[in-house]
């Protein structure tokens, strides 16, 4: 988890991380399981957070979602080249991790949920924010910031 390696760095900064997912917490427990997070994570599967923080949530996704999904899945598999269909299974065979009624009933509940990254500092003032999609449209799905673009953010903090 690329964010887990960064947490890391910015925990020698003296900047806390806190993941949060959308989903109930014994599922998280179970993802975690196969894939460990390297900060503590936290589960709203109301998305109360979210909504908090202003993330977008698109709802149904438009038709090109499947070869968008298929690019985000390869290049979190580091695959190069043209996404193949099977992008996304590899990316669950990867993981050891076996798509269930209630991933299935999370993604019914709340379409396709983007995510951000954000720096708050310590009076709860967010100081930097980074939400997906924001730059690149649709393209930017599953894509995270740079580590040096997290980091300089951070030493930037008041």
């Amino acid at each position: 988890m690329q964010l887990g390696h960064i947490a890391e760095k910015r925990e020698a900064m003296g900047v806390k991380t806190l993941g949060i997912v959308a989903t109930d917490a014994e599922r998280a427990r179970l993802y975690f399981r196969f894939r460990r997070p390297r900060m503590p994570m936290g589960a709203d599967p109301s998305l109360a957070t979210h909504r908090a923080f202003g993330l977008p949530n698109i709802g149904a996704p438009p038709p090109e979602f499947g070869e968008v999904l298929q690019r985000a899945a390869a290049r979190e598999l580091g695959l190069t080249g043209p996404a193949s269909e099977g992008a996304v299974a590899q990316l669950v065979r990867h993981d050891g991790y076996t798509v269930t009624g209630a991933d299935e009933g999370d993604a019914a509940r709340h379409g396709e949920q983007l995510v951000g990254q954000f720096l708050v500092d310590r009076e709860g003032v967010v100081r930097w924010a980074n939400v997906e999609c924001a730059r690149d449209g649709i393209e930017g799905f599953g894509k995270l910031p740079s580590e040096d673009e997290v980091l300089a953010a951070a030493r930037a903090l008041p």
